[in-house]
This record gives structure tokens, sequence and C-alpha cells, in this order.
């Protein structure tokens, strides 16, 4: 018998959705989390557009990030460790480059 998921919570301001999983006797096993990206992957994809013939400076917006991925990569225990070499590897890897809000590396 499989594993099953039960509804949890909803964040309609975050689009986020929380189901807890358990196991065929019953037992919580963990929780299983799913988010809307949509809307953060349109609006990051306009915000790098307009930094399009900007120069580089201190203090621009690098990234924005749906808080499913900052859990799931450790960037809140990076970002409170002050773990700036963690970050930038985050945010400078290919693979997420849809988050980024500006153009070059951190």
């Amino acid at each position: 018998m499989a594993d099953h998921r039960v509804f949890f919570d909803y964040d309609p301001e975050i689009g986020r959705t929380v189901w807890l999983v358990f196991n065929e006797r019953g037992e919580l096993r963990g929780a299983h989390v799913e988010q809307e990206v949509d809307a953060i992957l349109e609006a990051n994809a306009e915000a790098e557009k307009a930094t399009h013939g900007m120069r580089f400076g201190e203090w621009n917006r690098a990234a924005s990030i749906p808080l499913t991925m900052i859990e799931k990569t450790g960037l809140d225990v990076a970002v409170d460790m002050g773990d700036r070499r963690y970050i930038s590897k985050v945010l400078n890897d290919s693979d997420n480059a849809k988050f980024r809000t500006s153009r070059g590396n951190v």
C-alpha cells in the first residue's frame, strides 16, 4: 500500500500548499510542499530585462526566490549564517537562472 497525502494548509498570498504524508499504517512520514511560481518567474524575467544597459552597483536586487526553494536549497540558513559564498553559488548556478532579477554574477 502506498503513502497518502492529506491537505494541511494553503497560503494564497504566496501560492503555497502543504500536504501531510502518511504511510499505510497512518503514521506521519513528513510534509509535501507545493508552490505556484509562474508569477514569480514572469516578474523576474521583466526585472532582468529592465537591467539591460544599466551599470552594476551596490545594493541591487539579485533574485526573487520562492519560499519553498529557499528552504529546499538551504538559502535561509546561509543568509542567517552570513555564508555569502554559498549564496553566490546557488544564485549563480545556471539551473537557478530564472530566479535572477539582474544580469551578471553575484
